[in-house]
């Protein structure tokens, strides 16, 4: 995962910056609404720069699910207590995309070594 952000991150700068200032902004307010567009501009700045982002999105749909959904339900909550209810399921999310990555790169090698 630190890879895929870490490109996001590199491929996405201004509109990860837009999004990240629009949060900050809004942490009083309804911020999840609020940055929406911000939100969105960096998803698909995301999936049209980053190789494997849609295939890392589909194999781990259900963890970043799940996990979209315990944030959604305790935004209004401090971050210690959305870090106690959600950090379980991050780390879900964090393991799949590891494993969909690992599992890519074996798949690319193989490919290099049929070439």
């Amino acid at each position: 995962m630190d890879l895929s952000y870490n490109l996001v991150a590199s491929k996405c700068a201004e509109q990860m910056a837009k999004y990240q200032d629009c949060v900050l902004k809004n942490q009083a307010g309804d911020w999840n609404t609020i940055c929406r567009p911000e939100g969105k501009a960096l998803a698909a700045c995301a999936d049209a720069s980053v190789p494997h982002l849609a295939e890392l999105k589909n194999s781990c749909s259900q963890q970043i699910f799940t996990y979209r959904q315990c944030l959604d339900k305790h935004a209004s909550q401090a971050d210690e207590v959305i870090g106690e209810k959600c950090g379980g399921l991050m780390k879900d999310l964090w393991e799949c995309s590891e494993r969909t990555m690992k599992s890519i790169e074996e798949r690319e090698q193989a490919n290099k070594k049929l070439v």
